[in-house]
């Protein structure tokens, strides 16, 4: 279906440390990533301790691989580092929290933590936004002027996270000038269903934005 709609990168979220409901078994994931058509980027979403996220991307030898926990920069170094040599993008997540504006991790201030990251080696910062309750998926946005100021203070690629939905993607691109986008609970019609409606929205309002 997120193929069908144009999406050019398809996510899979695996066994991700904390409990979420898009969590998939790295069984589960060999198994769609393989369903997944030439020419999609194939990511797999996960996080934890280095050894843990770098035998998962070894078995299911995704494209990329999201690193969504804060795990320190010197970690996230030697994992892009390691992932390199299997041929696998690294792209980290900067979790600011909503209601403090503070990222994530050993450097709280946004900007510096971003300029930290791009040191390591990764392919790209995907900046997303969490709350008290959840890590990701939260369904609200980090500051669209904070993330601008971000990727204006990298150069590698910035892709926007956090709250998007086919209403306000294109808004958010105008404001931002991101690299790309991430979607999850801004496509679904419930938790882990996704709407096809909206997948095909959201892929129309971005792409005709971006252009």
């Amino acid at each position: 279906m997120c193929a069908d709609a144009g999406a050019d990168c398809i996510g899979f979220v695996v066994e991700y440390p904390v409990p979420v409901p898009w969590n998939l078994s790295r069984e589960e994931a060999k198994q769609l990533l393989a369903l997944s058509p030439p020419f999609v980027t194939r990511a797999v979403v996960t996080g934890g301790s280095a050894d843990t996220v770098l035998e998962i991307a070894r078995f299911l030898r995704p494209h990329i691989l999201q690193l969504h926990t804060d795990n320190t920069i010197e970690e996230t170094a030697f994992i892009a580092r390691e992932l390199l040599l299997e041929g696998i993008a690294t792209v980290r997540a900067l979790r600011v929290d909503v209601a403090t504006a503070r990222a994530c991790g050993e450097i709280e201030d946004p900007i510096e933590a971003a300029k930290a990251l791009q040191s390591t080696g990764i392919s790209a910062i995907l900046v997303d936004a969490k709350t008290d309750n959840m890590p990701a998926g939260t369904g609200m946005s980090v500051s669209w002027e904070l993330a601008g100021s971000i990727r204006e203070s990298i150069s590698v690629p910035m892709i926007l996270a956090g709250g998007l939905n086919p209403s306000n993607v294109c808004q958010a691109i105008t404001a931002v000038r991101p690299y790309g986008v991430d979607v999850i609970t801004g496509v679904e019609q419930a938790r882990r269903i996704k709407d096809s409606a909206l997948v095909r929205e959201f892929v129309r309002q971005a792409k005709s934005c971006f252009t």
